[in-house]
C-alpha cells in the first residue's frame, strides 16, 4: 500500500493542477477590445459634386480601414469632417468585436450622466 499512495502523489497534484488551471480559464478577463479613431484627408475639390464626394469619402475611409490597423475592423464609422484650407479632415472610428461591447458600454455610461461640460459648445 505505500507504494500505492507514493505514486498516486504526482496524479493527485497534477489533477489538482488541472483543475485549478481549468478554474481560472473559466474566469479570466475578456481580452481587451481595440477601439480607434483615426484621421484621414481627401482633397476639397472632391466636395463640389456630391457623386464624387460620396466615393472620395468611401475610398478613404476604405483605406484607413484597411492599411492603419493591425487589426479586423467589425464597426467603421465616419465621426465627423471639416474643411481646414483645401483639405476635409475625415475623422473615422474603427473597432473590433470586444471593442464594440467597450463602445456600447461608454455610450450607455453617457446617456446615463447626462450631457458632458466638455461636450457643450457656446
Amino acid at each position: 500500500m505505500v507504494n500505492g499512495r507514493a505514486a498516486q502523489g504526482p496524479v493527485v497534484k497534477v489533477s489538482l493542477m488541472v483543475g485549478l488551471g481549468l478554474a481560472l480559464l473559466a474566469v479570466a478577463a475578456p481580452a481587451p477590445g481595440y477601439v480607434v479613431e483615426a484621421i484621414t484627408t481627401i482633397s476639397a475639390e472632391e466636395g463640389e459634386d456630391r457623386t464624387r464626394l460620396d466615393g472620395a469619402i468611401q475610398a478613404a475611409v476604405d483605406d484607413v480601414a484597411a492599411h492603419a490597423v493591425a487589426f479586423t475592423p467589425t464597426v467603421v464609422a465616419l465621426l465627423d469632417a471639416k474643411l481646414i484650407g483645401d483639405r476635409v479632415f475625415l475623422f473615422v472610428l474603427l473597432a473590433d468585436r470586444d471593442g464594440e461591447q467597450a463602445i456600447k458600454v461608454l455610450l450607455e455610461e453617457r446617456l446615463a450622466s447626462g450631457p458632458s461640460r466638455t461636450s457643450a459648445r457656446p
